[in-house]
């Protein structure tokens, strides 16, 4: 049996994941594991090298501080989970893990205010679908309550 990944970044997307993760874990048996992907290209490059490198420190201490969040709500279900916090482009990273830990299901956050578009075209439904095509992973989008 794989495991259920459950990507996080932090927001109302976020909760909304990680509870739906949490309850499919517990309901599967499955094991869980956090995923927080800090991508150093997604600093400005005009960014001075030393605030580059604090910058980049600081958003490895907030992913660790989101991941913690999500095991403490994993933990309030019961529910032993794991976290992995990673560096580099986000869905190579996440492509990379889920075939690493040889995942069943990914799970994404998509941001409040989306919407479920038909046409598959908003930003978090292409990278569900490039990492299920690359990965061979199911992908599931979670969507915040309004």
């Amino acid at each position: 049996m794989g495991s259920i990944v459950c990507a996080t970044r932090g927001g109302e997307g976020s909760r909304a994941v990680q509870a739906a993760a949490i309850q499919r874990a517990k309901e599967a048996g499955s094991p869980l594991q956090f995923l927080y992907v800090a991508d150093p290209n997604s600093l400005e490059d005009d960014i001075d090298a030393g605030l580059k490198t604090a910058v980049l420190a600081e958003l490895h201490w907030m992913g660790d501080t989101l991941l913690r969040i999500a095991q403490k709500r994993a933990d309030a279900e019961h529910l032993t989970s794991h976290v992995s916090i990673r560096e580099g482009n986000v869905p190579q990273e996440i492509i990379r893990f889920v075939r690493e830990v040889e995942a069943d299901l990914l799970m994404l956050g998509a941001p409040r205010g989306t919407t479920a578009n038909v046409f598959g075209d908003d930003a978090i439904e292409q990278l569900a679908q490039q990492i299920q095509t690359e990965a061979g992973v199911r992908v599931e989008i979670v969507r915040p309550e309004e």
